[in-house]
């Protein structure tokens, strides 16, 4: 957080004087209370008058820069935690594909909105009420010296006390917001995967199912919050046992020297004034920052997702004309898929790959993609070994599509630009190479017309022509097709695969479990690796 702060220091230097005026004009109202006090026991009107203009005045500066305060602090940390939210997307957009998926699917949504509020309110949002804690502590310690230097001394020795206390509950606290986070990246990733089902759950009448998985996720984020609570509570009651103790002291301390004639008797509002300022700040800021220490478990667990950035990769660079391996290996735990695979993909040339499954095609081609780079051997894309190259720069070439592109929730035309510059030539180049054009054609409009919620309103077979416009649109010149039309009719299949192979700046590598003999006739060669030994 402290990174955040300093890169925002300007910012934050406003609001903290914003904070210093305001706790210096309720400080000076608690001081001049003693003054009003000592005036009405004098019958002095003038003086009480006088005392009770300058307080009024002194309230409404506190309650102006107040309001002037709270904006703008929203301001101020709406600023960070938009740094810090694209803090962590630049973090996922480094990390390499087998890394992303370590993760359960609603672990970054959960870091983005569930961890994301928990570090505003309990991280930002404490961290400056314990900057204003502070403040009123420190100024009502020196107003102390204005009525005896021993309510100072016990004031400062009982504030450090009322300090110390809620940090015995402090490991607790800690540990408990670990685990309630955690629980919540669960909940999302276990809605997330409930909801996505409800057309399956819904065809099988167990839509019940729905409710059960959110009542029962919904549980076990309840109990870790409540584990919480106890945990925030301990602390809340030790600080306020500091607190009320303080005050007590500080009161007949302030007594016992009024009828001594050590000080007046004005002294004891005065000095009750600042000594509840001292102590409620010092009681509630011991519980503040324990919360606030307790998001680091929060900070910790985003920096895991830096510490795996890739090192930097040679830029891929066209070397060769075809994509070679050579002893090519990978397997997962003790099962090995690909066994000292050696072949030549020549480029623009079409080839499919076959066999039984489990037998590595969608393995390789995974390799291929720079999806998977802890493979053994060598694996050269036009001359770059792929391990060695910089994934980015790799994908630049290299369009990957599997059996369910994923649509963005927009139109027809943002799903092939992805946000990027292209110009309507380009845009119809593309999908006529995807074989979209046509069809377009037919509607105007159509282009700039919504597909809904992951492309519900298209066609499974315009899905894949709009993956494969994503990639023509970028001049990708090598497909690698991961069984990418098996979910298709066979006319549709036809078309989009008779569209790869006699597409002549392509290099096309397809796996399918139905070879035809019309696309066999069409293909350079076939790879099968079910006749391949595996050791």
């Amino acid at each position: 957080m402290k990174k955040y702060l300093l890169q925002y220091w300007q910012k934050n230097l406003v609001l903290f004087c914003l904070i210093v005026g305001g706790a210096t004009a309720q400080i000076l109202a608690g001081v001049l209370n003693a003054r009003a006090f000592n005036a009405i026991i004098s019958f002095n009107l003038q003086e009480f008058l006088i005392t009770m203009g300058i307080i009024t005045l002194l309230w409404i500066t506190f309650l102006l820069l107040l309001a002037i305060r709270m904006p703008y602090e929203t301001a101020v940390t709406q600023c960070m935690i938009t740094e810090m939210r694209k803090d962590i997307a630049q973090d996922l957009q480094g990390l390499d594909y087998v890394d992303y998926h370590e993760y359960k699917t609603g672990s970054f949504s959960s870091w983005l909105t569930t961890d994301i509020n928990t570090i505003e309110t309990s991280g930002f949002r404490n961290f400056y009420q314990i900057v204003t804690m502070i403040v009123q502590t420190i100024g009502s310690i020196i107003g102390l010296i204005y009525f005896h230097w021993s309510i100072l001394l016990f004031s400062v020795v009982a504030a450090f006390i009322t300090l110390w206390l809620p940090s015995l509950g402090q490991k607790k606290l800690h540990a408990a917001m670990g685990e309630m986070t955690r629980e919540q990246e669960n909940f999302l990733s276990t809605i997330s995967n409930t909801l996505k089902g409800f057309d399956t759950l819904f065809s099988y009448n167990l839509l019940s199912k729905i409710v059960s998985a959110v009542t029962g996720a919904s549980k076990k984020v309840a109990d870790k919050k409540y584990n919480q609570s106890k945990a925030t509570a301990l602390t809340a009651i030790l600080g306020a046992s500091g607190n009320v103790i303080s005050q007590v002291g500080v009161l007949l301390l302030t007594g016992y020297l009024a009828f001594l004639g050590a000080t007046t008797i004005g002294a004891i509002t005065g000095a009750e004034a600042l000594s509840n300022n001292i102590f409620n700040s010092v009681g509630n800021m011991a519980g503040l920052l324990a919360e606030l220490r307790s998001t680091q478990s929060i900070f910790d667990k985003f920096s895991q997702i830096s510490k795996k950035k890739d090192d930097e990769k040679a830029q891929f660079i066209k070397q060769a004309n075809d994509i070679q391996l050579n002893q090519l290996s990978y397997h997962y735990g003790d099962n090995v898929v690909v066994d000292q695979l050696s072949y030549q993909f020549e480029q623009h040339k079409k080839y499919a790959i076959v066999g039984p499954s489990g037998s590595g095609k969608s393995t390789l081609l995974k390799i291929l993609s720079g999806r998977l780079l802890d493979y053994s051997g060598s694996a050269k894309v036009l001359g770059n070994e792929i391990k060695l190259t910089d994934g980015s720069s790799l994908r630049d070439h290299v369009i990957y599509l599997d059996q369910d592109p994923h649509m963005f929730e927009g139109t027809l035309r943002e799903n092939i630009t992805l946000g990027e510059e292209f110009t309507a030539h380009e845009i119809n180049q593309a999908l006529e190479k995807a074989g979209l054009l046509s069809y377009i054609e037919l509607y105007p409009g159509l282009l700039d017309k919504d597909i809904g919620e992951d492309g519900r309103l298209l066609s499974g077979g315009q899905r894949q022509r709009l993956a494969l416009a994503r990639g023509f649109i970028r001049n990708k010149k090598i497909v690698l097709l991961d069984e990418g039309t098996s979910n298709l009719d066979n006319q549709t299949a036809k078309q989009i695969e008779q569209g790869l192979v006699n597409n002549d700046e392509l290099t096309v590598i397809m796996i399918t479990h139905h070879l035809s003999e019309e696309l066999r006739e069409k293909l350079d060669d076939v790879l099968d690796l079910g006749q391949l030994p595996i050791n």
